[in-house]
């Protein structure tokens, strides 16, 4: 009876919880992302991240975009963590821009294996991938913005390959 018991309460310690977790305010939330071709062959990576500074509390939800380039993809994200507090959380990830040559297959191989990046993420074509993700405005999330404005369109549903002037690929 008491194997039993032992057991069954290290069952239940071991069994209980969530085992992976993430506290939101630990994490660097990426709403949109950006390749495009980097120096002397590389890949310069651009991700549009929620803000959570003291300053973009107090006046609202920001976003800022941090940039970092590397050989392949692990090198420029890699780069771009390090220089972060927090962790890159790509599970609110709204769209993908790439610009010229930028889709290699190590990228395509990146984003279809990390297991955060959601299906539903649209992909866009644009030769300034980088600044598409910028916003002019006080506050709002870019992604967010060319996201609504495809869902608004209705012609294709996400995962299908856009060019920004709404022409599409199949």
């Amino acid at each position: 009876m008491g194997r039993l018991l032992l057991v069954l309460a290290l069952s239940f310690f071991l069994l209980s919880g969530c085992w992976d977790y993430k506290d939101l305010d630990k994490l660097s939330i990426v709403t949109g992302m950006a390749f495009e071709e980097g120096a002397n062959g590389g890949v310069k990576v651009s991700l549009e991240i929620v803000d959570r500074s003291p300053s973009a509390e107090k006046e609202g939800l920001r976003t800022r975009v941090v940039e970092a380039s590397g050989q392949d993809t692990d090198d420029a994200i890699g780069t771009l963590a390090k220089g972060l507090d927090f962790e890159l959380y790509y599970g609110a990830m709204a769209v993908v821009i790439f610009g010229g040559n930028a889709p290699r297959p190590e990228i395509i191989g990146w984003l279809m294996n990390n297991r955060e990046v959601r299906e539903t993420v649209y992909v866009l074509f644009d030769d300034k991938a980088g600044a598409m993700l910028q916003t002019e405005e006080e506050d709002g999330i870019a992604a967010y913005k060319l996201r609504d404005i495809l869902d608004a369109s209705g012609e294709e549903k996400p995962l299908e390959l856009y060019k920004v002037e709404g022409e599409t690929h199949g």
